[in-house]
């Protein structure tokens, strides 16, 4: 099994042919995530979701056939939680000093004219998942300024050093993680109303695979995690290549309330006539938040681009994604059912209209998920199944996404 993750993580990164949007399990249930987002999907839809579901897990999805028109990926991402036993007072405390001195950083940053507010200002906007290529051509494809390689090689150097740092962090979780593993199999067995022998059960930190027994959160304990997300498309329809990079920062009490945020790095490339690239970097912050007041429901609100850097390419022009504020909620009226709604671009920013997002995931037994869903006016469906410490993921995205089906990977460890 390590073997054919390993194959499937080497295709994403350098597979050359096109991909679809951002995990095969939140689209298979139509996009509607902001509220759930509790595994290394989250970047995309609601980073607080990172500081749910204590672990390691390593992700990775791409699309098999029927290329759509939205800005597509390769996505890799890799979370990493851990859990503290904190008194109340003393979390809240910390949090606020954090995030009195990111908000000072913050506006350091944009008094330097780094970052910028992703609402109210003339430049020209596109949403994240447009291509571009069009509107950077109007101008021009000779190269007139040389744009961004510092910052290419930072962002590059920094996630360099992110890798290395999280690849040793993972291997020390993934070994703590077998022994707790090894020890609590040998004192209790357990394999749901059905047998299911390939199938393990997480005692202490149940996911969205896992009958819940007794209360949901964890008492007294605070969650902290950190994420690495890498999409990349090289679209030759869209004449465009595409390259985020995330680290995504989360902390949560009790698993009752969670905030996080992303740091975003754009590395664009459009294809001239004449076979050269012009390229454009960037870069924008993501806020998340997670709310669950009871065990059954969760609330969801995350501002994507609500801080940014305007994206410059060689030929002079200058462009910046717009901002847009996502909400959802997420009901379990029974442990193997969950429903939610996500409601897109609440505000209609940049003229860009809302989007509504129904999903359904069902758990009909441990180990296996069936989901349907609603993107706007698209029909999506999905399932999964967990083998061992794998899960294999599918989804199939019909209407405006042209039947396109995805699939993807997860390794917990």
């Amino acid at each position: 099994m390590r073997k054919v993750l390993a194959s499937f993580l080497i295709l994403i990164f350098f597979a050359n042919c096109s991909f679809a949007l951002f995990g095969a399990r939140p689209m298979g249930m139509g996009g509607a995530f902001t509220a759930i987002a509790d595994d290394a999907n989250a970047a995309y839809f609601n980073p607080a979701g990172f500081a749910l579901n204590p672990g390691t897990d390593l992700t990775g999805s791409l699309l098999i056939n029927n290329r759509n028109e939205s800005i597509g990926d390769n996505l890799a991402s890799l979370k990493m939680c851990f859990e503290a036993e904190i008194d109340p007072f003393t979390y809240v405390l910390g949090v606020g000093a954090v995030s009195l001195l990111a908000l000072s950083g913050a506006k350091w940053l944009h008094d330097k004219g780094v970052l910028k507010k992703g609402w109210g200002r003339e430049v020209e906007k596109v949403q994240k998942e447009e291509p571009v290529s069009e509107k950077v051509l109007e101008k021009g494809e000779a190269p007139t300024v040389a744009v961004g390689p510092k910052i290419k090689e930072k962002i590059e150097e920094t996630a360099k050093e992110a890798l290395a740092a999280s690849t040793g962090a993972a291997k020390e979780a993934g070994k703590f993680a077998v022994g707790e593993f090894a020890r609590e199999s040998a004192r209790q067995a357990y394999w749901g109303p059905w047998h299911y022998p390939w199938y393990h059960y997480n005692y202490h930190h149940p996911t969205y695979w896992d009958y819940r027994e007794k209360e949901y959160s964890p008492q007294g304990q605070a969650q902290f995690a950190l994420g690495l997300t890498l999409i990349t498309d090289k679209n030759s329809l869209l004449n465009q290549d595409t390259n985020f990079y995330t680290l995504s920062l989360a902390t949560g009490y009790e698993e009752r309330v969670a905030l996080g945020g992303n740091i975003n790095g754009y590395d664009l490339g459009i294809k001239t006539s004449t076979g050269g690239t012009l390229k454009g970097y960037g870069a924008g912050i993501d806020l998340g938040l997670l709310i669950r007041p009871v065990d059954e429901v969760s609330l969801g609100l995350a501002a994507k681009e609500i801080l940014t850097t305007d994206i410059h390419f060689q030929n002079g022009t200058i462009l910046s994604y717009q901002m847009a504020v996502n909400a959802g909620i997420a009901i379990n009226p029974i442990d193997m059912l969950t429903l939610a709604f996500d409601m897109h671009n609440i505000f209609g920013q940049g003229g860009n209209p809302r989007t509504n997002h129904l999903g359904a995931e069902l758990r009909p037994f441990p180990g296996l998920a069936l989901r349907g869903g609603l993107y706007d006016q698209s029909k999506t469906a999905g399932a999964s199944i967990m083998i061992g410490s794998a899960i294999l993921d599918y989804a199939y995205l019909g209407g405006s996404f042209n039947r396109t089906q995805m699939i993807g990977l997860t390794w917990k460890f």
